[in-house]
């Protein structure tokens, strides 16, 4: 199933004109990894060991738009971003929102535009890449006989502490 996706930087205005992300940025890919380092030793209770989990940038793509100065110069910068919203619509119908990343205290990491005037593209690419120090992750499931929201599933993780819920 398609869906579209769109990402809100409060002091960085995009392109879109979708009715409910006006002046979103689109995004036309994104990757987000976690992963758990497990000992490769036992624990006294004879399990494996966990350690301090590991949070990969979070990155987009996009077409290079009027957003794409501005998140160079923050990510030249260095300047935190209190809140970037990450959000994955259903592409059909009314574009329900079925997944949502929240990302706090934010420094742009990276941004790498590219592109080929021979190649298929109507627009050059950029990736842009998104360190934080928190993120929620908010699923919301769909009633498959109405098509309407059925209710949230929250997660949350603070780097700093280490924790979440």
């Amino acid at each position: 199933m398609a869906f579209d996706s769109f990402l809100k930087i409060d002091v960085v205005p995009g392109e879109s004109t979708d009715d409910k992300h006006k002046d979103w940025i689109e995004i036309l890919s994104f990757s987000h990894g976690v992963s758990q380092l497990a000992s490769g030793s036992s624990s006294s209770g004879g399990a494996r060991s966990a350690q301090r989990c590991d949070h990969q940038d979070f990155s987009i793509v996009k077409t290079l738009d009027k957003a794409s100065p501005k998140l160079a110069l923050f990510c030249c910068n260095g300047e935190h971003i209190k809140k970037i919203n990450v959000e994955l619509c259903r592409a059909t119908g009314d574009k329900q929102k079925y997944m949502e990343y929240v990302l706090s205290d934010v420094i742009i990491s990276g941004v790498r535009p590219g592109g080929s005037a021979q190649g298929g593209e109507a627009l050059p690419l950029e990736e842009v890449s998104l360190s934080y120090g928190k993120i929620e992750w908010i699923y919301t499931a769909t009633d498959h006989k109405t098509g309407k929201a059925a209710g949230d599933v929250k997660a949350h993780w603070d780097l700093s502490l280490n924790k979440g819920g």
